[in-house]
């Protein structure tokens, strides 16, 4: 029986009580009056009764009225007894009924509560529905294609089979001409590689050429060359231009004696590399915004490459009409600048740092990663020559190519340098010092002009320049105030320009 039932129940048995207790007290009130009627009448008794002798009927009867007097005394106490038991009762079922209604609007609330949840449950299973509707549709699509894909691999796998006994066929003819001219040139190989190795162990190579370097061993100039924290430094080819970028969003040009030309501006968030091309009239700057930009020195902005997924940490012009960029998204992409889009994209499994060419047409990429390893790869075709690993236990922060591009200079966040053969891949020289350490993710080292010397700046302004020949610290310098993130050389090898983070100074040390 529920809330309702119960209620309509208990409602009825209270008006029955209610009429029944109004005629009890009817009945009450006329039995009052009907004794009142008896006292008035016993009264006359009493008073004939003294005036006169009562006859015997009379006596009679007032003994009968006496005995209906007490039956009513009797019969008005069971009644007022049973009026207080309907009194109670009523409370009783009062006190029910609010129990009921305050149950009852419990239940309607609840009852509101899961018809609400109901609604919200058919709504979501019709979502459901759809969505499952819509994936089975899409297997079905996918298992009709599985089945053309399969046709189709099983007709391939026959041309395969066909190809490869023809190839076969081929590569024992192949064998059988070139296993004399293999014989001699093992011999032959033999030969140069023991020779190459004796000459790493020995020296590093230095290209024979015009201008020397010198090692800096004074300060010639310093001036503060943003407004906010430097991230990087460039020369150009010809030794007249520096450029500089920082998280002001500037690329700023100057002279070869820190005289500043003009900024270059363009870029959304802050800089992170910048690179001359070879005629020294264009200048390329990466940045956080997950592009490159390209202007000319007279300021105009010629190109915005955009493509990458993350920040380009480096970017190096490719000839005159092409650019190589490495992010933080794990990719290194090809560009064109006379069609301005990207020609290839090469995914490198870990976040480039740095890139550096190793040649000067730019048919070969050296890659630096968070990975710690060093990666070469083919511009042209994206291939994947070679992959140094164990070289470092740190991550790469910079590479550089030496002038006669026999040597590549890699820096990394374990505190050393590395000086690496370019065509065996092994490293010839090792350069650091007790108090070197990398102050950033970016840190970049160069070679001198004539490849002779090797310089570094390190996290607490000091500057560091080893003789790449027998790997002793030949100087170090300190006067930058914060982390050095780049250094370069003058072509001409009559200075070194350094760079520093946090108290953004340029100086050139000669």
């Amino acid at each position: 029986m529920d809330s309702f039932e119960i209620r309509n129940t208990v409602t009825k048995k209270l008006i029955l009580s209610r009429k029944e207790n109004e005629q009890l007290v009817s009945k009450l009130s006329g039995l009052e009056d009907r004794n009142r009627d008896l006292e008035s009448q016993l009264e006359e008794y009493k008073l004939r009764q003294e005036n006169v002798t009562l006859l015997e009927s009379d006596r009679q009867e007032l003994q009968s009225l006496k005995k209906e007097q007490q039956e009513l005394y009797k019969s008005n106490a069971s009644n007022a007894q049973r009026v207080l038991n309907l009194l109670d009762q009523q409370q009783m079922d009062r006190d029910k009924i609010k129990s009921l209604e305050a149950q009852l609007q419990t239940d309607t609330k609840t009852i509101k509560d899961l018809t609400t949840k109901h609604q919200d449950l058919v709504s979501l299973l019709k979502e459901k529905d759809n969505v499952i509707q819509i994936l089975r549709d899409e297997l079905t699509a996918i298992q009709l294609e599985l089945v053309t894909r399969e046709k189709d691999l099983e007709d391939q796998k026959q041309a395969f089979k066909k190809l490869d006994d023809e190839h076969k066929q081929l590569l024992d003819r192949w064998i059988e001409e070139k296993l004399k001219l293999a014989q001699r040139l093992n011999e032959a190989n033999e030969i140069v590689e023991t020779t190459l190795k004796q000459k790493s162990k020995t020296s590093i190579e230095v290209p024979e050429d015009t201008n020397h370097a010198i090692v800096p061993q004074k300060v010639a100039r310093k001036v503060y060359a943003h407004d906010s924290d430097i991230s990087c430094l460039a020369i150009s080819p010809n030794g007249l231009h520096l450029a500089t970028g920082s998280n002001d969003k500037k690329v700023i040009l100057w002279d070869n004696q820190l005289q500043q030309q003009h900024p270059l501006t363009g870029s959304l968030q802050g800089i992170l590399s910048v690179d001359f091309n070879q005629q020294s009239d264009k200048v390329l700057a990466t940045s956080h915004d997950n592009s490159t930009k390209i202007w000319n020195i007279e300021r105009r902005l010629l190109h915005t490459l955009t493509g990458h997924l993350s920040k380009v940490y480096s970017a190096k012009f490719l000839g005159s009409q092409g650019v190589v960029s490495g992010s933080h998204d794990r990719t290194i992409k090809m560009w064109d600048l006379t069609r301005g889009y990207c020609t290839n994209t090469i995914f490198t499994l870990s976040s480039c740092n740095d890139l550096t060419l190793l040649d000067p047409d730019g048919m070969t990429i050296a890659s630096g990663h968070m990975d710690n390893n060093i990666r070469i790869w083919d511009s042209r075709s994206g291939n994947l020559i070679r992959e140094i690993t164990g070289m470092h236990f740190g991550q790469i922060t910079g590479l550089h190519i030496s002038p006669s591009y026999g040597q590549l200079l890699s820096t990394s966040r374990d505190n050393t340098l590395k000086i690496i053969d370019t065509r065996m891949f092994t490293a010839v020289a090792t350069l650091f010092h007790d108090q070197f350490r990398p102050g950033m993710n970016w840190a970049k080292s160069c070679f001198s002009c004539d490849g002779r010397y090797v310089s570094s700046g390190g996290h607490d302004g000091q500057l560091f320049v080893w003789n790449a020949l027998t790997q002793e610290c030949v100087k170090i310098m300190h006067e930058h105030k914060s982390g050095i993130c780049g250094t370069v050389w003058d072509p001409k090898g009559s200075g070194v320009y350094a760079v520093s983070e946090k108290d953004k100074l340029l100086i050139k040390y000669v």
